[in-house]
Parts: C-alpha cells; sequence; structure tokens
C-alpha cells in the first residue's frame, strides 16, 4: 500500500518537474516545431511525422504517455508556411488526460544572402479531462488489510473537463551552412485551466531559447569517415515561472544513419533533476525512424524512485531532390 501511495506522489513530482503544463520531448532536437513553430518553416520542405513518449516510474505499471503529430506544408509563392500540430498527454493511474491542437503560421524574411528570419504565429485550442473514478480516496483504503474497495462516498466522484484557447509567438534565424538561433513564447494569454470553476489556475508564460550548430566532420571525403558524415550541436534553455529546463545534444550523423547523446536538466523550487540520453536514427531516403531513451542520473533521487523515459517517432519530407543524393542527411541539405 505504501509503495502504491508513494509511486502516485513520485508521478506527481515527475509531471511537475518535467513540466506538467508543457511536455519537453527527449527526442528536442529531432521535433524542433514542438518547442518553436518557427521550425516547421526550416527548410522550406513540407513535413509529416509523429511520436509517441512514456515516462516510467520503474518497479511500478504507472507512467506518463505522450503522442504527438504533425504536419506543415511551404507556400514558395507568397514566403510563407502553415503548420499544424496535436499533442495528446495522458496519466492513466490519475485519470487525467490533456489534448491540444496547434495552427501555425510562419512567415519567411530573407535578411541577407546567407541568412533568414522565420517568424510563427500560434493559436491553439486545449481540453484537459480528469476522471476521478480513477483516482483512490481516504475512505477507499483499508489501514488494516491494505485493500482498496472500488466505490466512495466522496461526493467528488465524476468526470469533469476545462478546454481553453492558446495564442503563441516565435521566430528563428539561420544561415545556409551550418547554424541557427530560435526564441519563442508560449501561452502569451496565459489561459486559465482549472478543473474548478471557482479557482484561477492560468497557464504560465513560457520562454524559450534554441541554438544549433552543424559541423561538416569528412570537408575533404577521406576514406576514413562516411562521405556525408556531420556532428549536429543543440541546445536549449526553457523558463516557465519558477521551472526552468536546460537540454543539451550531440549527434554524429553518418550517410543513412546518426547515434547520439543527450543531457537534460531541470530545477524547480530549488530541486535539480538530471537525466542522461541516448539516441540513434536511420534514414531510408525522405523519411526517419529514431528513438531515444533517457534515465536519471541524478545523484539523489528527488521522487524517492527511479524512472526512465522512451521515445520513438518517424517524420517524413516531401523533399524531392534528396533521393538523387542519398546519404546527404544534413540539418542544411535544401540549402545547398
Amino acid at each position: 500500500m505504501n509503495k502504491y501511495i508513494y509511486s502516485i506522489i513520485a508521478i506527481f513530482y515527475i509531471s511537475t518537474t518535467m513540466y506538467s503544463q508543457e511536455y519537453i520531448y527527449s527526442n528536442q532536437n529531432k521535433l524542433l516545431g514542438s518547442l518553436n513553430p518557427s521550425f516547421y518553416g526550416f527548410d522550406e520542405v513540407p513535413h509529416v511525422g509523429v511520436s509517441y513518449g512514456t515516462q516510467k516510474v520503474l518497479n511500478n505499471d504507472s507512467n506518463i504517455e505522450n503522442s504527438y503529430a504533425f504536419g506543415s506544408t511551404f507556400f514558395e509563392d507568397y514566403n510563407f508556411s502553415l503548420a499544424l500540430d496535436v499533442n495528446l498527454f495522458k496519466i492513466s493511474s490519475l485519470g487525467y488526460t490533456g489534448t491540444q491542437a496547434n495552427l501555425h503560421y510562419i512567415y519567411k524574411t530573407n535578411l541577407t544572402y546567407e541568412w533568414v528570419l522565420n517568424t510563427s504565429l500560434s493559436l491553439g485550442y486545449g481540453n484537459n479531462k480528469l476522471d476521478f473514478s480513477s483516482l483512490v480516496f481516504e475512505d477507499q483504503i483499508n489501514i488494516l488489510t491494505g485493500n482498496i474497495s472500488g466505490f466512495s462516498i466522496d461526493p467528488v466522484n465524476a468526470n469533469n473537463r476545462v478546454s481553453f484557447f492558446d495564442l503563441g509567438a516565435g521566430a528563428h534565424i539561420h544561415n545556409s551552412r551550418n547554424m541557427f538561433f530560435g526564441l519563442n513564447l508560449k501561452h502569451l494569454n496565459q489561459p486559465n485551466i482549472s478543473l474548478n470553476d471557482e479557482a484561477d489556475d492560468n497557464k504560465e508564460l513560457l520562454i524559450s531559447l534554441q541554438a544549433g550548430y552543424e559541423i561538416d566532420l569528412n570537408p575533404f571525403r577521406r576514406d576514413f569517415l562516411p562521405r556525408n558524415s556531420f556532428l549536429f550541436l543543440y541546445g536549449s534553455m526553457t523558463k516557465q515561472g519558477i521551472k526552468s529546463r536546460f537540454d543539451f545534444y550531440q549527434e554524429a550523423i553518418f550517410d543513412d544513419f546518426s547515434l547520439g547523446i543527450n543531457q537534460h536538466v531541470n530545477n524547480y523550487e530549488g530541486a535539480s533533476l538530471t537525466s542522461f540520453g541516448t539516441s540513434a536514427s536511420i534514414f531510408l531516403d525522405q523519411m526517419e525512424i529514431g528513438a531515444n531513451y533517457s534515465f536519471e542520473i541524478s545523484s539523489k533521487k528527488l521522487t524517492g524512485m527511479p524512472y526512465n523515459y522512451f521515445e520513438i517517432f518517424i517524420s517524413f519530407d516531401f523533399f524531392e531532390l534528396r533521393q538523387r543524393r542519398r546519404g546527404n542527411n544534413s540539418r542544411f541539405y535544401s540549402f545547398y
């Protein structure tokens, strides 16, 4: 019984420190638009993709699930892109489900011959639902036997939900060779997401910064490395209220596959939680399939129980010329 209750507490803590109001992906370097929608217009190529992630408390059946799907297209004659993404966040053991769909408008501006600015405006519609029948109340617990009854006389035993609109804005600049910088603001209107009509629980403004740099590991096409070998370095900083997060990625791309490592640091009310991850992906012409596995490495496990994360994604681009130069999977390929 104590283990069961402790697991629920751990899930609450993990979901809070991992941004319960905002899921941050372990495959963030592959899903740049999830944190900053202006990146949907980065390479001016239509994209579609899906991702699934799970955060699991070890030695327990409880876990947090997140599903994500997106699609984008570029209108070359008008210098803008449109994108749509849908996110589903679920904690089964708590009966909590959060769904949000977002429409993004991204406009391209040529700053110089080499540098481009993409700015974005986002409009989202969200729905959060809490199924109280999935929760365990005090009168259901038999303290003598440790058993849990399926019946409660607690008056709070019905479903409850809240709907809201969400606004965001972002921008990034990139050159045509190897570098980009981004800034994004989410929840500009700070919508009320409280399940209690008489209470205010506003989504706090989220500010994020991103930077990426790509290094050609084989510029002279020597035989000791595959012809198209790159090192992609990416980092982001996210701040929402008293919560902050830092993510760092190092990914090596060798022709049609990639290997990487990543580090994530969360700070919440003076507490710090750190995780380390590994990733791999394969490129099949215009498709990329990959996964990321990460686990807690904090010297002191703040939740009291170890946990890990696993994410898998599939993305597809409609860049026809990629088939003519197979193996070149540089982030800046379409600008060559």
